[in-house]
């Protein structure tokens, strides 16, 4: 599922400015996709190592998560979110 998509090209963008922006949104994309499959992973064990497991793997997204948002910030970069299949 793709949640954030790529707002048209602002003039005189460069086009490596164009492709980082296109990768950090689709790593946006990834890690929130991940967060996703983390949360659904919890209602299907009662395992408290897997437990642990997906807490610290929740934690790791939601830190790579903070980071890709900090860096579009930093950047200027703005999104439209969109819910697509």
């Amino acid at each position: 599922m793709k949640l954030f998509g790529v707002k048209d090209v602002k003039k005189g963008e460069s086009t490596e400015d164009t492709a980082f922006r296109r990768q950090l949104l689709e790593e946006l994309d990834l890690v929130t996709e991940k967060l996703s499959q983390i949360r659904e992973s919890y209602d299907m064990t009662d395992e408290p190592e897997l437990v642990d497991a997906l807490i610290y793997e929740e934690l790791a997204m939601k830190a790579r998560y903070d980071y890709l948002i900090r860096t579009a910030k930093e950047r200027n970069i703005r999104c439209r979110l969109t819910v697509s299949e």
